[in-house]
């Protein structure tokens, strides 16, 4: 399950995760960790780190838990020491100063990295219940390709992809009782 992406059920009227496109960095026995992807916030790296002047990086909303931290995945792999290799060439984390350095000299563009406020979690065996009352559906074909995707695009994109059947519910509005 790391490294695939969790694509809200089109049905799914959760408030917080409606319409959301999940990559999951960790699953484990104890827990499992992800972030949105297509919920991005109003806010830059320059507003949470002023001193950043190439700081024009979108923050996402990543999930509920713990909305004042800042976490970030990336392409960069062995080019940020401590990176954790996710799945192929996506990576979680790593040194932020020398993030920051990176981003700082231009040798960081925003198509090479995701910033998240916040996470999303569940504890041991609530995602799996989760998925078998079907509440997500899973993209396990994940390439990095998503980093360039536009926020609003992306769940309409993940549902077409992952399932022709569901295409329909991609135009759909977010009520549709209202189309």
């Amino acid at each position: 399950m790391e490294g695939d992406i969790l694509i809200a059920h089109p049905l799914l009227q959760d408030g917080f995760f409606n319409r959301s496109v999940v990559y999951i960095t960790n699953h484990g026995s104890v827990e499992s960790l992800g972030f949105v992807l297509n919920f991005k916030t109003d806010f830059r790296l320059r507003d949470v780190k002023p001193e950043i002047k190439n700081g024009n990086f979108p923050i996402y909303e990543g999930g509920p838990v713990a909305k004042d931290q800042l976490f970030y995945i990336h392409r960069l792999g062995n080019d940020l020491s401590d990176s954790v290799k996710i799945k192929d060439d996506i990576y979680f984390g790593g040194d932020f100063y020398e993030l920051m350095h990176l981003i700082e000299h231009g040798k960081v563009k925003s198509y090479d990295v995701r910033f998240f406020a916040g996470y999303s979690g569940w504890a041991e065996g609530q995602l799996e219940m989760e998925i078998k009352k079907k509440h997500w559906l899973i993209n396990k074909n994940v390439e990095s390709g998503f980093f360039g995707n536009e926020a609003e695009d992306l769940w309409r994109l993940q549902l077409s992809e992952i399932k022709n059947t569901y295409s329909i519910f991609a135009d759909f509005g977010n009520d549709p009782s209202v189309n």
